[in-house]
Formats: structure tokens, sequence, C-alpha cells
């Protein structure tokens, strides 16, 4: 029965540093649910930014840009503060369920050492006067953060960043071990105050042995001119009976309220010994007893609750503040979007690269996802964002699918190139295409609704498309079509699901937005190269180009009723084969010979014609009437 029970405590609980199922951890699911809140703040945030951008808004665009920076930055401070040889780095090692940081008798250096998440472990070391940090092995860091292995701080150690796989870390948390005040080293003291104002939480360290000693207790007096949230923790309890425990920490908690006047304290009684060994140990009866669980589940629910909210609802209203004052000066009428549209064209603008209709139908959508993200962050609670108010203008937004048609100019030029003209124009719409695309997911919002409902493209073009766009980019543009897969997949039933609607996810070219562009492009394009070969000025020019490939020769000989364009069109293609093998087997002689100053143009990319000739241009994507499976 004690077997059962312990099993069960197993998967009850969850842990910081967890592995595996059965590891011992406090519940971390609303610390991932405010990451994913914050980054859906972002994203919205984002779309208004460029919004914004497109409309010339400046203003609100730089005060976008401002309130990113601060969501990028959400570097969240947690530091272990105090008096030196309380057990701080024994308390960090407990947390993070591994002997990490160096403990031991004698202090650490002036350094400050920085727990980050990272997937891999590795030590960064930043120097004074060193541009760029040291990688170093973790192994190695007590050579720079212990008094031992770094006396005085020989080594002119500003910082040491530990980056870790711990999940505990992972949504933003910088765990941050300063040096102990009050030891025989000034500079660790100094180190420790200066470094107040960057903290955002403070785990206040003392222990049982001399619990709030006068050092200690201005310590916290100065802790909390720069932090609302400490948290009092009362390490080595392992120290005292169960009696004597209960004397300190009354103790405790009578001299932080009398003396520091807090309205509330809440004291952690803690073993980080204890903790650290049924951590290891994987004891969930210790680790209980340790007092760890306690105080690790209060600090996991002040990071996902109270910080969070107050952080992102600040973020939300400024924002939306935003909106509001953009709406007041009718910056989101038609009127206004076409004056600034008219401006922007009196300046020379060469190109408006953003539809200002479409950037309008973004902010508003932008403007409805906030209020809702603000409701939940809020828990439903009404708040001054409630009476920001934008109302779209009355319009539309018209998307074609299909390129302009070419011009026989636009047809003559791609009968210059020395390939499949046909195969030429393709690549050229493909491009323009992929590059409008790109620029379109990664700023509007309906795009990115649109890519992420039709699950993409097929998987070449989605290559393709992933060519022309940057990290950043994809980043912005993919994760809502990522998002839809999952949602998909976690819609379907696994007993009844069958492999064959798995894949079906996947476009293949019948499916595929930009095959159907491609295919109807090609057709149009056969269809104005039939009329030009028709005419004796159209043959002329096509005699003296290298042609189409074969796919592209079948499908004109569809289209052509005339058996003296037909046989034009054949004898053609046949005569430059003929002489395509003849320049290739030119080129070998020569090369072989030792002439090669004696080749000519045509001799030495002969055998890239050939085959573009035979199998199409290498970098467009044939519409196949079916897949091919490989």
């Amino acid at each position: 029965m004690d077997k059962l029970k312990k099993e069960s405590q197993y998967h009850a609980i969850n842990t910081f540093n967890g592995i595996g199922s059965d590891e011992i951890r406090p519940d971390l699911e609303k610390l991932r649910k405010y990451t994913q809140t914050k980054l859906a703040l972002a994203e919205q945030l984002r779309i208004v930014r460029e919004s914004l951008t497109a409309l010339g808004r400046e203003k609100a665009e730089h005060q976008c840009e401002e309130l990113l920076v601060k969501l990028a930055e959400d570097r969240f401070v947690l530091a272990v503060i105090g008096q030196f040889k309380r057990g701080k780095s024994s308390l960090m090692n407990s947390i993070i369920g591994k002997e990490l940081l160096p403990t031991g008798v004698l202090p650490l250096t002036s350094a400050i050492t920085v727990l980050k998440y990272g997937p891999e472990e590795r030590l960064m070391v930043n120097r004074k006067g060193s541009i760029f940090p040291d990688e170093l092995s973790i192994s190695s860091l007590s050579e720079y953060v212990t008094e031992t292995g770094n006396p005085g701080n020989q080594k002119k150690v500003i910082t040491a960043s530990i980056e870790v796989p711990v999940p505990f870390l992972r949504n933003g948390i910088e765990f941050v071990d300063t040096p102990g005040v009050g030891s025989s080293i000034i500079a660790n003291t100094e180190t420790t105050y200066s470094f107040l104002p960057e903290c955002d939480a403070v785990l206040f360290v003392t222990s049982v042995d001399t619990p709030m000693t006068s050092m200690e207790l201005d310590l916290l007096r100065e802790i909390r001119e720069y932090v609302d949230k400490i948290f009092i923790v009362v390490n080595k309890i392992d120290l005292l009976a169960d009696d004597e425990r209960s004397v300190v920490i009354k103790f405790v908690e009578e001299t932080i309220r009398t003396q520091i006047r807090f309205d509330t304290v809440k004291i952690f009684p803690v073993s980080a010994h204890r903790g650290l060994a049924a951590r290891i140990s994987h004891d969930v009866v210790l680790y209980e007893q340790s007092g760890l669980k306690d105080f690790e589940e209060a600090l996991a629910s002040f990071l996902s609750g109270e910080k969070s909210s107050v952080f992102l609802s600040s973020v939300t209203y400024k924002v939306l503040q935003v909106l509001n004052e953009e709406a007041r000066q009718d910056a989101f009428g038609e009127d206004a979007i076409e004056t600034r549209v008219r401006m922007m064209q009196e300046e020379s603008y060469v190109t408006i690269h953003r539809d200002p209709h479409s950037a309008i139908v973004s902010l508003i959508s932008a403007w409805s996802k906030l209020k809702t993200l603000n409701e939940e962050i809020m828990g439903g609670r009404v708040s001054e964002i409630d009476r920001v108010e934008v109302h779209p203008p009355d319009f539309t937004i018209e998307r074609s699918l299909s390129p302009p048609a070419p011009s026989v100019e636009d047809i003559e030029t791609d009968l210059l190139t020395r390939g499949c003209s046909v195969c030429q124009h393709l690549i050229k719409n493909a491009s323009d295409y992929f590059s409008h695309w790109q620029y379109q997911i990664s700023t509007e919002v309906i795009a990115q609704k649109e890519f992420a409902v039709e699950l993409g493209f097929c998987p070449l073009h989605t290559w393709q498309l992933l060519s022309v766009t940057s990290p950043h980019g994809a980043s912005i543009g993919f994760s809502q079509l990522v998002e839809q897969v999952a949602h998909q997949l976690r819609n379907v039933d696994s007993t009844t699901l069958s492999g064959k609607e798995v894949q079906n996810m996947v476009h293949n070219s019948r499916s595929c937005r930009v095959c159907e562009m491609l295919r109807q492009s090609e057709k149009e394009y056969i269809l104005h190269l039939v009329l030009l070969i028709s005419k004796t000025a159209g043959r002329n020019t096509y005699i003296h180009s290298q042609g189409v490939c074969l796919r592209h020769l079948g499908m004109l000989l569809d289209e052509v009723s005339s058996a003296e364009n037909r046989e034009f069109l054949l004898s053609h293609s046949i005569h430059l084969f003929e002489e395509d093998a003849q320049d290739m087997r030119s080129f070998a002689l020569k090369h072989e010979a030792l002439r090669r100053a004696l080749q000519n143009r045509n001799e030495e990319d002969a055998y890239r014609r050939a085959v573009i000739r035979i199998v199409g241009g290498r970098n467009v994507c044939v519409p196949w009437d079916e897949d091919r499976e490989i």
C-alpha cells in the first residue's frame, strides 16, 4: 500500500527541473500558460506595429516598438540574497536538482552567478574589459566564482552565466546567485547591494543557526526599496528538533514584522541539504519534509500568477491606448488612408509595399484579440481597457491568385534566355509570388490565417517559400500554421485515425495554391505563345530562341491547329537537340585534348540547355497532373 501511495505521489507532483514523468516537481502549468499569453500578446503587438508602419503613423509605431522591446526583455530576475554562509548556493542547487554551484565555508568572489535556460550545459564568463564572453565548461565554474579558484577576483569576472536545460528556467527566468554580504571580502557586499535594482523578486535566505542578525535586517530594508516580492527562506532546519524549529520560525516572523513592518510575513522553513538529497533519490517523503515542495509551489504560483498578470496587463493596456489615440485622430478612416497613400506617392515611394486597407483589417483584428487577451489576463475583471473602441471602416479586401497576363514584350524577353521560355516565365512568377507572400505572412493577420487554415503549400513550394524568408519572418509567418497542425492533430480520435489521413494534411500539387497559380499561369502563357508563333514575326523570334522543354512543347502542340506551325515547332526542337548533342561531344573532345581555349559558349553550356529542354527548368515546380511517389 505504501508503495502504491508513493507512486501516486510521484505522478501528482511536478518539479522545476523535471526530466521524466516520475520526477518530483511543483505544478508548472500556470508558468507555461503565462509564456503562451505573452507570446500571443507579442504577436498582436507586432501586427499593430506593422500596420501602423504601413499607415505611416510613426509616433504610434515607435510606441509599439518600445512595448515589443519590453516584452522581449522579459527577463524575470529572481535573485537569491543573504548573508555569508546562509546556504544560498545550496538552496539553488536543491531547486535545480543538481550540485552545480560550488558550496563551502569560503566565500565566493564578487562575481554574479546567473543560471538561465539553454539547450545544453555551458558556462559563459564575462570579464571586465572584454567585449565578448568566454565560453567554458561548467566543470571549470569554481575556478572563476570561488575565492580559492579566483582569489580577490583576480580574473576580473563580472558575471558567470550558466546555461542548463532546466524547465524551471525556460520561461524567461534568470536565477541569480549573489555574493554573500558580511564576509571579509568587502567587494562582495558592494556587488550584492549594487545588484538590487536589477531584481524583480528576491529569495532572502537566513538560517536557523544565527537567524536575522542586524546586518540581515539592514539588507532586508534595502531590498524593500527595490523589490515588492520577497520570499523569506529559513534554511538548515534539519539542524534543529521540531520544537526548536518552531521557536526559531516564530522569532524570524516576529522580527521581520516589527523591524521591517511587513504587512504579512510568510516564512518558508527549508533544508536545502535534504531537498537536494530528496530530488536526487526521488524520495517524495523527504522532499516534503525538507520544506522544498511548499516553497517551490509558492514560488511557481507567484511567477505564473501575480507577476504575470500585472506585467502583461500593463503592456496590453498601453497598446490599446495607442490604438485609442489613433482612432480619435481618425487615422483608420478611409479618407485618412487615401490621404496617406497620396502623400506616399507624392514623396516618390517606388512601391507601397502594403495595402493600407489590409493594414486596417489587421489592426481591427489585433484590437479585438488584445481585448480578449486582457480579459483572460485580468481573470474576467472589467478594466479601463474595455472603454477603448476602434471601429473598422467599410471596405473589403480582394486577393488575386493569378499574376497579370504576359505581354508580347514579356514573351520576347523570355525567348532570349538560354533555356525554356515557359519555365523562365514560371520561375519569375513563382519568385514574385513567394516574395509577395513571405511579406504578407510576416506582417498581415489575414494572410497568416489563410496560410494556417490551408495548412500551407505543397512540400516543394513550402521549401521555396522558406528559401526567400528570413528566420524572423518564418518564425512569424509559420507559427500560426504550426499551431493549426497541432490543433488538428489534437482533435482527432487516435483509435480510428488512419495514417493516410495524417499524410493528407500535407498538400500535393492538386491542392497547393502555388501549384494552382502556376498551372493557370502556364496555360495562359502557352496560349499567348501560340498566338506569337502564328505570326511571321513571332516565328522569326522563336526560331532564334532555345525553344521550350518537352513538357511545354507537348502543351504547345495540343494548342496549335495549323499543320505548318506544328511542323515548325517539331523541326525547331529536333534541330536544337541535334546541335546540343554535337556541342556536347565537341566540348568533351576539346576538354580531353587540352584545347579548352577553343570551346565556345554553346559548347560550354550545351549539357545544361539540353537537360532543361528535356526535363524543364531547375527552379520551377512543374505542376504535373499527378504527383509521383519517390
